[in-house]
């Protein structure tokens, strides 16, 4: 887990690994060549065993081995498996168990999607090698599942803020957007009292001033009398909040909030409250909101 400050950032939307000795090869994507085009690879559990599975077409009938490896960040290829003779010509589907030397879980515990690098070396009955190289997205789906089969907890479910546990409410994440959301650990997560929120939009053409208009203007159509303050702007940085006392229909909440532009996009990130609250909490949880990174 990182820290940054006292706070874990869990949200990981993207996990890049990618360092190679082929240096032409660092991600990029080759799916197909004269000898071999990939379909599919994926990461499965298998009697409690982490298994790689590959899918292709064998376009070269001379072809006398396959091996595959891993290129993870900042390391040289970790070999995976290898596959030999005989290798015929057509549909390829292959499942190979992962040796332990290679078993690092901690992709797994990280919530959210992780990109991996897989590098396929394949040789004809020359010894001449040729490589392709595929990127690998595996879904937060797919690693809850894994952690089910593992008895893995995530990274993450719980961190510590203002010297109190929080828990995961919820969690998204779309080509869209991406979304976590804490509350305290001794609370209900359908009835809670405070919320923080970790909110990415993954725009690049939209300004931060672009999405504070718009989620502006999306409060005070529910509440035209909503107590909205811009508290300080800077160069792609809006702090602001908000109290809804004014909107009788609606039950008391407030909020601190600041929306800055990050490595994926517009981060959202808010601390929200039933009830009113004070110059002090306000300044407090605006600090603790400056201490989340944007990566």
């Amino acid at each position: 887990m990182i820290f940054f400050g006292k706070i874990p950032w869990v949200l990981v939307i993207f996990v890049i690994f990618g360092s190679s000795c082929f240096p032409d090869m660092v991600r990029k994507k080759k799916m197909e060549n004269d000898w071999f085009k990939i379909e599919k690879i994926s990461f499965l559990s298998e009697n409690k065993q982490l298994k790689l599975s590959l899918a292709g077409t064998i376009k070269n009938p001379s072809l006398e081995s396959l091996e595959v490896y891993e290129i993870p960040e900042d390391s040289s290829e970790q070999f995976l498996w290898k596959k030999e003779k005989p290798l015929p010509m057509g549909t390829l589907s292959l499942k190979e168990r992962i040796p332990s030397s290679a078993q690092n879980m901690d992709w797994i515990r990280k919530i959210g999607t992780t990109r991996k690098w897989i590098l396929i070396t394949l040789k004809n009955d020359n010894g001449l090698p040729t490589h392709l190289q595929a990127e690998v997205l595996v879904h937060e789906s797919e690693k809850k599942k894994l952690r089910k089969d593992f008895s893995l907890e995530a990274e993450g479910e719980v961190i510590r803020l203002d010297g109190r546990e929080w828990k995961i409410a919820s969690e998204v994440n779309t080509n869209e957007q991406a979304l976590l959301q804490y509350v305290p650990k001794a609370e209900s997560v359908l009835y809670w009292n405070e919320m923080v929120t970790i909110h990415v939009y993954k725009v690049r053409s939209s300004s931060v001033s672009q999405i504070y208009s718009l989620l502006e203007s999306g409060k005070k159509k529910d509440c035209p009398n909503l107590n909205w303050s811009k508290d300080q702007e800077s160069e792609n940085r809006i702090a602001y909040s908000w109290e809804n006392s004014s909107c009788t229909k609606q039950t008391l909440n407030s909020q601190v909030a600041k929306l800055f532009r990050g490595e994926y996009g517009i981060y959202n990130v808010r601390y929200d409250r039933k009830g009113r609250m004070s110059d002090q909490d306000k300044s407090h949880w605006s600090d603790v909101l400056d201490k989340i990174p944007g990566k």
